[in-house]
């Protein structure tokens, strides 16, 4: 049988109010290079999902930021994949819901997939073993996520709980008869069956029984004692056709209004259209819309996967990637260029061409001042320094930032957001 089309969606959207002032509403978290690569987390999606797909990814981003990811696409050499500009935010659902029923009217039987613009992967070929039985399972009707195996029990994070005893998931495979479901054994037969896309070795697919929202301390490390759980990473991947099928029967203007939009796309009426459907469409996450009612339903299987993902949400996220292989103490870790010296008590890293100097610190600077930084006595600091905002962080703290953000506006310095 030939595969069905995979068609990635990527939804750009949001402002990373925990990376201000690196991240504005005018230059959101996506379009930075946040590690030094020389790839903004955007051009680097591209790259990891480019080689996955059978038809030019969709992008679907908002109506200021158009331009500025048309040119970034370019510039990594992705130019074919398309951009869809929404008119206003108005959460994940409704981007995806566009995108899909998009690839819908150009591919009746594609399967999309939809990844975050803004996260790091490590292991792109981990990914593609995942998307390969992620869309395997996606063909035969399912609501497919890829979920994180957890390295710790963090907060940042919602997580999928799997069913039954699925406390060997940690491990690098499992067997056919752990797996709980004979290889016979077809989703229309058991719609949330357990199974390995075409029976052999790979990835796993397993039931999910539910989404759960960011845990305190003490649940998430309840949730990795029994083995079931994993960091929801937002990545889904489904049949264009049934996601809308499905979201008709959930919230039907949204789905109706999403195939009312394709119709009009590339015609005279597109504008027309999108001006007067899209503000009336419902402002939903896709896990509220759809993963979570149809995880109650038994309807959604993950992918469980280790490939080095991290949503960068904080500048806590960011420190810990930035020291990941190159945390060398007793000196400065130089990322981009520039000078930095550090005695042999301090561990700080730098991205930009900041010049430091250090004494039994440990922190991350970002930034280029004009002037040098000298850091004395200083743990677990983030140091951010723009041409009009100089931020000081706690890392241990960094979930706190954007409640400092939200206060802008209200105080006369909305301009700076």
């Amino acid at each position: 049988m030939v595969p069905a089309p995979f068609v990635p969606i990527i939804p750009a959207g949001g402002s990373g109010t925990r990376l201000w002032p690196l991240s504005r509403r005018t230059h959101p978290k996506f379009l930075l290079d946040l590690t030094g690569s020389g790839r903004s987390l955007l051009q680097q999606t591209l790259d990891r999902l480019a080689p996955l797909a059978d038809a030019p990814p969709l992008v679907v981003t908002g109506i200021a930021h158009a331009d500025a990811v048309r040119t970034q696409l370019a510039e990594a050499s992705h130019s074919s994949a398309r951009v869809v500009a929404e008119p206003s935010p108005r959460n994940s659902m409704p981007a995806i819901a566009l995108a899909a029923a998009l690839v819908e009217r150009e591919f009746p039987d594609a399967v999309i997939g939809s990844f975050a613009a803004d996260h790091l992967i490590e292991d792109v070929d981990a990914l593609a073993a995942a998307v390969t039985a992620a869309r395997a399972a996606a063909e035969e009707g399912q609501l497919v996520t890829l979920g994180i195996r957890p390295t710790g029990p963090s907060t940042a994070f919602g997580y999928i709980e799997m069913a039954g005893d699925s406390g060997n998931v940690q491990g690098e495979e499992m067997q056919g008869e752990e797996l709980g479901a004979s290889a016979a054994q077809s989703p229309a037969d058991t719609p949330n069956a357990t199974m390995r896309p075409g029976g052999g070795a790979g990835p796993a697919v397993l039931p999910v029984t539910r989404f759960v929202e960011k845990p305190d301390r003490a649940r998430a490390q309840a949730f990795l004692d029994t083995g079931r759980f994993l960091w929801n990473a937002g990545m889904f991947v489904v049949r264009a056709t049934v996601l809308l099928d499905e979201l008709s029967a959930q919230i039907p203007p949204l789905a109706h209004g999403a195939r009312e939009l394709a119709a009009a796309h590339g015609t005279e009426a597109w504008t027309e259209r999108l001006e007067q459907i899209w503000p009336t469409l419902t402002a939903i996450a896709i896990d509220y819309a759809l993963a979570e009612p149809l995880a109650a339903a038994g309807r959604v299987s993950v992918v469980p996967a280790d490939l080095g993902w991290d949503d960068v949400g904080d500048f806590a996220a960011l420190a810990r990637q930035l020291r990941a292989g190159t945390g060398t103490q007793g000196s400065t870790q130089r990322t981009d260029t520039g000078v930095q010296t550090g005695d042999a008590h301090s561990d700080v890293h730098v991205l930009g061409n900041a010049v430091v100097d250090a004494v039994s610190s440990r922190a991350t600077v970002y930034g280029s001042p004009d002037r040098p930084l000298a850091l004395v006595g200083l743990e677990g600091i983030s140091i951010v320094d723009t041409e009009d905002a100089l931020l000081v962080l706690a890392d241990d703290r960094a979930q706190e930032l954007a409640a400092l953000v939200a206060r802008l506006e209200e105080r006369g310095r909305g301009h700076l957001r």
